[in-house]
């Protein structure tokens, strides 16, 4: 069951990085030049509002799964929950609020520019929608009900797609760039609004997206009891993510202090960079980050009953599989790195396909370390990972202080800036994959190093020469259109699957698996059978 909500969750979100990879396609190919600029823009409002927004969770959400999973009594969990979160978020915007004061006011300094003061303010209310909506979505991941995780950002995500390609095709003023199409006339003061105003009112599309998202998830928690919270309940989780609330502090200085300083120290459009090549490797982390939704509450469970031989095989079997899919991604990525760039997106990102091919790497050691995080959270060892964090942060920051800048250590070599940032995170997503897997060996035993894993870097090297020398050396193929990507990617499924099973890493049991949680009728039963099972509960009562 673990794999088909797995699958469950690496399918809804395909299709919401999808959607997401064709918003930005839309905003690269209309807005041309500008698009690094807007992207850079939004990325560092974002990256601005996330260190504030640290104070909304403190630890709680993995507090509220943990005690979901050991069973403990459903109502009084989601009060509890639900009280501590709308008092962090309130105490989260007004200090955001205050903060943004005091640096414009008391200190004399400026929020970047007032394209990015005002895509804040924006933005600020989308992130209280967004810790509103973690309520019953932390709720689902406890109960382990992906369906009803997944299906509200489906739907908003969906309705919100119309809104973005209205806006994006409306033109810029500022940049003289004009709409995509003839509107009506009774409708063109609205076109023209938008282009006056083109960053603002595609921000307020997250606002819009996020309220949807909210309204739905709310909907489906509706036959879910809500209990006055105790005294006890407020005690067991501040027991549990009082060691656990450095972690969001650190993970988000670790994503965002990035972005961050591209922007101080470069521009927006450095940031654009970064925020895009990001994004398109983000694709690679459905794979884990779905396995993990699944394999936290389920490594928590086993662990109360003490079943230590099925927590390891759990984590054996997910990093296999990780593992085998990742790899295959990120070297087609780094294979065809450039090609992916200019038509994918521009050639204007063109400049950042080293930062590309770098942060693969990178992604690719996040996915191998997914499921020994999920150990030791699951094992009720939040310090561990205290401290572990703590250690990557310290050197992500000095990293990003020693490369990030135009006179940075390697400047020499030309990295610097975006590319400096991805090396320095890069080196430190290595520490943490050491740390994790000591971690995970003193907790359990398990081994530090799985042997499939090496079987499929060698199987993915191999079929990336292989795919470099065709593409570039023998048929000196000119990647022009869509379909050249999907020709070399099919290609490499044939080689890297062929080379697998020559190593015996793939077999006849593995092709069984994938058919059985692919199988189209198993999905649908379980999609349905978790839509229905609240019905069913209600009837019974």
């Amino acid at each position: 069951m673990i794999a088909r909500k797995s699958l469950w969750i690496l399918s809804s979100t395909f299709i919401l990085q999808i959607i997401g990879a064709v918003e930005f396609i839309i905003i690269i190919k209309f807005w041309g030049d500008f698009a690094p600029t807007a992207l850079g823009t939004i990325g560092l409002a974002m990256s601005f509002l996330a260190i504030f927004n640290i104070i909304s969770d403190l630890g709680f959400g993995p507090a509220h799964i943990k005690r979901i999973s050991e069973g403990r009594d459903l109502g009084t969990c989601i009060g509890t929950f639900a009280s501590i979160k709308i008092t962090l978020t309130f105490i989260t915007v007004v200090i955001t609020l205050i903060s943004i004061f005091f640096i414009k006011n008391v200190f004399g300094g400026e929020i970047y520019d007032s394209n990015v003061e005002s895509i804040i303010f924006i933005l600020l209310a989308s992130n209280v929608i967004l810790n509103l909506i973690s309520i019953p979505l932390i709720t689902f991941t406890g109960k382990k009900e992906m369906v009803k995780r997944e299906f509200p950002y489906i739907i908003g995500t969906v309705l919100g797609f119309p809104l973005i390609i209205l806006i994006v095709t409306a033109g810029v003023s500022s940049e003289k760039i004009s709409s995509a199409f003839i509107w009506p006339n009774f409708l063109q003061p609205l076109q023209q609004f938008i282009a006056n105003n083109a960053l603002m009112t595609l921000a307020l599309t997250y606002v819009i997206t996020m309220l949807v998202i909210l309204s739905i998830s709310l909907w489906f928690l509706r036959r879910y009891p809500i209990k006055k919270p105790t005294r006890e309940s407020f005690k067991s989780y501040f027991t549990f993510a009082l060691p656990l609330m450095l972690l969001p502090i650190i993970s988000i200085i670790i994503n965002n202090v990035d972005k961050l300083m591209i922007g101080y120290f470069w521009s927006p459009v450095e940031v654009g960079y970064y925020f895009a090549m990001a994004a398109v490797v983000n694709i690679v982390t459905i794979i884990p980050s779905s396995v993990s939704a699944v394999l936290f509450p389920s490594i928590s469970e086993f662990r109360s009953k003490e079943n230590f031989s099925k927590i390891k095989q759990s984590i054996r079997l997910a990093e296999r599989y990780i593992s085998m899919i990742s790899i295959f991604l990120v070297i087609i990525i780094i294979v065809l790195a450039r090609p992916i760039v200019s038509i994918i997106m521009s050639s204007v990102f063109l400049p950042a396909v080293p930062v590309l091919i770098i942060l693969a790497i990178f992604i690719l050691i996040e996915c191998l370390n997914s499921p020994y995080n999920s150990l030791v959270r699951g094992m009720d060892k939040p310090t561990v990972l205290t401290k572990i964090a703590i250690v990557t942060s310290i050197i992500i920051i000095i990293l990003n202080f020693i490369l990030i800048p135009k006179n940075g250590v390697l400047s020499t070599f030309k990295i610097y800036g975006a590319s400096g940032a991805a090396i320095a995170t890069t080196l430190s997503a290595l520490v943490a994959f050491f740390g994790l897997r000591i971690a995970s060996k003193r907790l359990t035993g398990i081994k530090l190093w799985q042997n499939h894993t090496m079987r499929h870097i060698i199987s993915g090297i191999i079929m990336g020469l292989i795919l470099y020398y065709l593409a570039y050396h023998t048929f000196l193929i000119q990647f022009i259109f869509w379909y050249h990507l999907i020709l070399f990617f099919s290609l490499g499924i044939i080689l890297y699957l062929g080379i697998l099973f020559l190593l015996k890493e793939f077999n006849k049991k593995d092709f069984n698996f994938f058919i059985d949680i692919l199988n189209p009728k198993k999905m649908v039963k379980y999609i349905s059978s978790e839509l229905v099972e609240d019905k069913k509960e209600k009837r019974k009562k």
